[in-house]
């Protein structure tokens, strides 16, 4: 498991890993990619990805070519996607290469491991400096990142290779992931304490980089719901023995964060104290959110964007689209995802939700920041077509060759 976990990790924090002065993505996009060739381009949906993929660039490029702007953030913000794209089908085939009929539940694990993992390094960058310099050295190098980072270090937990809203949305997915896993992975005792423990540290960690963590706990909360009350194949024993472990294991870990960590408490907790005292969940930074969704006023930049990505007074990823590509990009963006989702789609819809959930998810993140997480849906995508045309149709067409000799 070392490679494709290794991979798997690079993949999901790719600023974690400098490689001949690019991220790790652009390495691994190449790879994947050249492989991709070398296997003679084998699935016909990705043609249809693709195709979508080049037609919100297009749109992309229309608002910088209208407003005579050439933003290099147009430019690496597609060459991410198009890497993302092609390392996702690099990491899903060395999980296939290692495991041979590896399940949905699996690949699931590989994320969720991958983002405790990058906690586990964060808790040991922040209270050990040795462990600091080691990974430190290894990230993506720039100007800033010492001075930001020892700016930040006083307020939060920097983690490695992401920090601030990315790392919190990072976590969540996490959360989101183990959510699933408990309610439709029959577990072990061991095996059970072991997520459960995992969730709770994940949690922390997350939630002491980026208070965005917490949406990602309320949306692995509702697929818990959701499959407690209407899928039938859901483990709704280890459902329970969550809820209750987890009051303990919370417990334990608050009791860790405020040992270890304790001048950032007042804020990582501002969300939980502030219900306390008034009922309303709301931080400093949320009460001015309403002030900050920001719609073009002039109709040019709202149908054309101004063909720049940068602060226009607002964190909001809605207004950050909107000034950036205009209605028709911003669209464009969301639209663009659900055309990947419905190409993932399955027979099981317990397993569509995964999907749907990161979905959702990104909806409610853009609503603090600029975000998308279409990485994680390229791995749920590629991981649906090896399936089907490696596991799937090979099952089917022996069991017709049999029916036919009968």
């Amino acid at each position: 498991m070392a490679v494709p976990m290794i991979f798997m990790f690079y993949f999901v924090y790719p600023q974690a890993l400098q490689v001949a002065g690019s991220s790790f993505i652009l390495f691994s996009g190449i790879l994947g990619l050249a492989l991709y060739m070398y296997h003679k381009f084998p699935f016909k949906e990705v043609i249809l990805a693709v195709a979508a993929l080049l037609g919100l660039l297009f749109i992309f490029y229309t608002s910088g070519w209208v407003n005579s702007m050439d933003d290099p953030y147009t430019f690496g913000y597609i060459r991410s996607q198009i890497a993302w794209f092609f390392s996702a089908y690099l990491v899903i085939f060395l999980i296939f290469w290692v495991h041979k009929t590896p399940s949905f539940n699996l690949i699931l694990v590989y994320i969720a491991l991958a983002i405790g993992l990058q906690a586990v390094i964060t808790f040991g960058m922040n209270i050990n400096e040795s462990i600091h310099d080691f990974f430190f050295s290894l990230q993506m190098q720039a100007e800033y990142t010492e001075e930001i980072m020892e700016e930040g270090g006083r307020q939060r937990l920097m983690g490695y290779g992401i920090a601030f809203f990315g790392a919190g949305a990072i976590s969540g997915i996490g959360l989101i992931v183990i959510s699933y896993l408990l309610m439709r992975m029959k577990l072990t005792n061991k095996s059970f304490l072991g997520l459960a423990a995992l969730y709770a540290f994940t949690f922390y960690i997350g939630l002491f980089m980026a208070r965005t963590t917490v949406i990602g706990a309320a949306i692995g909360f509702a697929i818990i719901g959701i499959l407690y009350i209407w899928d039938n194949r859901s483990e709704k024993k280890q459902a329970r023995a969550f809820f209750i472990s987890s009051i303990f294991l919370m417990a334990g870990g608050y009791t860790l964060a405020m040992f270890y960590f304790p001048s950032f408490s007042d804020w990582a907790f501002e969300l939980f104290i502030n219900f306390t005292k008034t009922g309303k969940f709301q931080t400093r930074s949320s009460d001015g959110l309403d002030e900050m969704f920001l719609i073009p006023k002039d109709l040019h930049t709202l149908f054309f964007g101004t063909g720049r990505m940068v602060f226009f007074g607002t964190d909001v990823g809605y207004s950050r689209l909107l000034f950036w590509v205009g209605v028709p990009g911003t669209l464009a963006f969301f639209v663009y995802q659900m055309f990947i989702i419905k190409l993932s789609y399955t027979k099981d819809w317990a397993v569509n939700i995964m999907p749907i959930a990161i979905f959702v998810y990104t909806l409610a993140l853009n609503i603090k920041g600029w975000i998308d997480l279409n990485f994680i849906l390229y791995i749920f995508f590629f991981y649906f077509l090896f399936y089907k045309y490696y596991i799937y149709y090979p099952k089917l067409y022996r069991a017709l060759s049999l029916e036919r000799r009968s």
